[in-house]
């Protein structure tokens, strides 16, 4: 049996009566009577904040878009022929194939950037990235454009673009303007 103080709870080796619960991580007990402790006015910590840079929801919306728009457009008739027989043929864009593989191959390494852009991260790197996306989708759309016009004036047969040209040239520039609109410092040592 333990001896009992002056009622408080059981006593200990010396006869000092202890609490039967000592409070972790140093927060002292207050016994009945005793004034709660209440930290003094202006000591209070203020809750930290995480240090998140700002949003960039439109530069990645934009690459987002333009990625998606790329990579449709490969899959959308590139090239529109009239035979003389009255047919139409459509030509897609896997139908001119290197041309369709670097226009997807580039709608997926920019939409790892975009990907990228809708968590936070930002930079030069992200944005260069984004600029030649772009650059190269509207040089391959350009080039297309131009052999599908080269061709339409030495021959007789009716070629005209289709709406997987123009799709993919929209890809491009939304690629280009999300690489603008990214709030991201334009030197190699930022974040």
């Amino acid at each position: 049996m333990t001896s009992e103080g002056s009622g408080i709870g059981p006593a200990g080796e010396e006869g000092e009566a202890t609490l039967p619960h000592t409070p972790p991580f140093g927060i002292k007990a207050v016994h009945p009577g005793d004034e709660p402790p209440v930290t003094p006015p202006g000591d209070e910590e203020e809750p930290r904040r995480r240090d998140r840079p700002a949003g960039n929801g439109l530069a990645a919306m934009a690459s987002t878009i333009g990625v998606v728009l790329a990579i449709m457009g490969t899959f959308l008739p590139w090239i529109v022929v009239d035979h003389p027989d009255g047919t139409v043929e459509r030509l897609i864009g896997w139908d001119v194939a290197l041309d369709a593989v670097l226009v997807l191959v580039t709608g997926l390494v920019a939409s790892v950037v975009a990907g990228a852009l809708w968590i936070g991260q930002r930079g030069l790197v992200h944005k260069l990235v984004l600029l030649v996306a772009g650059g190269v989708l509207l040089a391959i759309t350009g080039v297309e454009i131009s052999d599908i016009r080269a061709v339409d004036a030495a021959s007789s047969l009716d070629r005209s673009i289709g709406s997987g040209l123009p799709v993919v040239a929209i890809g491009g520039v939304l690629l280009l303007g999300g690489a603008l609109l990214d709030r991201g410092r334009w030197s190699l040592g930022g974040r």
